[in-house]
């Protein structure tokens, strides 16, 4: 977090989500766009799949909002407790942003840096084994 950021958010000029935080990580981020790119095409390629869909989103919707509309005065009269928790959880994710530096990387580019620390081992492993059992032969 920048030192800019820190002080407003110390003096109170700035409110922060901790959720809305969360969903900006480009490792979290990434990973729904890839996971809504799957779904959109899974129903593209698959009628029968896009109907059963389209039921769920419907009902999905509708228990939202009567879940909403139910849960409001609660939410309201805890929201001193939220607002709490949600300071908490600004910090803890501050922390874990500085400790955890692969949160600020798309999935694809985790993925393929993964993909090239093991595959290196892996390679020299093979390539060990190999002489060893030519050697042994």
């Amino acid at each position: 977090m920048t030192a800019k950021k820190n002080q407003s958010l110390q003096n109170g000029s700035a409110k922060e989500n901790v959720l809305q935080r969360v969903l900006q990580l480009p490792v979290v981020s990434s990973t729904c766009q890839s996971l809504q790119r799957t779904y959109t095409t899974t129903k593209e390629a698959h009628p029968l799949m896009a109907s059963v869909c389209e039921v769920y989103e419907r009902g999905v919707q509708g228990a939202s909002a009567l879940a909403m509309w139910s849960v409001e005065p609660v939410v309201r009269r805890l929201e001193p407790q939220f607002a709490v928790a949600n300071s908490l959880a600004c910090r803890g994710l501050d922390h874990l942003e500085e400790k955890i530096p692969a949160l600020q990387y798309p999935v694809d580019k985790l993925a393929s840096e993964l993909k090239g620390t093991i595959s290196t081992p892996l390679q020299s492993a093979k390539s060990t084994i190999g002489s060893s059992v030519d050697k042994i032969m």
